[in-house]
């Protein structure tokens, strides 16, 4: 019961409200790079940040996806599910798969995704520059950047480049 009604609390608070994404200019690149599984080039990231520096859980920051292939949104919501497992995060892909399970449009090459945060950690989710959704719980935000920002991360080269960090 007291999961049903932590999840429902989490659906409702999933907003469509509109919501001016921060422009360029308040945001400063903090580093990039590009997502390679194999032998493909999946997409490439960037982290933003007011300062331009970065730490875990800092708000706001916005990271943004850039797709270099085509995928349905089951398979960035399998992905995403997966990558939270891989973190030892179970409770995340209980409690946070149902918001995403619809959120994301399928991808077509070019595309982009964005996750932008407050000061405050809600958080947004961009496609191609337009506001899908808002998400208002600020454990949301830490739960779901930590697939490239936390250091156990599945894929450390490109945390490092995100980051900033040196090799």
């Amino acid at each position: 019961m007291r999961t049903l009604l932590l999840l429902l609390a989490l659906c409702l608070s999933v907003s469509t409200s509109v919501r001016a994404s921060s422009s360029d200019s308040d945001m400063v690149a903090v580093g990039e790079g590009v997502m390679t599984y194999m032998f493909w080039d999946v997409y490439a990231a960037k982290l933003y940040t007011p300062s331009g520096e970065y730490q875990f859980g800092q708000h706001p920051m916005r990271l943004t996806l850039t797709y270099l292939r085509d995928f349905k949104a089951k398979d960035i919501v399998k992905a995403t599910k997966d990558q939270w497992r891989h973190l030892g995060k179970p409770e995340h892909v209980q409690a946070y798969g149902p918001v995403i399970e619809d959120l994301w449009p399928d991808i077509r090459k070019g595309d982009s995704l964005s996750y932008e945060t407050s000061a405050e950690g809600v958080g947004a989710f961009y496609f191609n520059g337009e506001l899908l959704t808002e998400i208002e719980d600020s454990n949301f935000s830490d739960a779901f950047t930590a697939i490239w920002l936390s250091p156990d991360t599945s894929e450390p080269k490109l945390r490092k480049q995100l980051i900033g960090a040196s090799e």
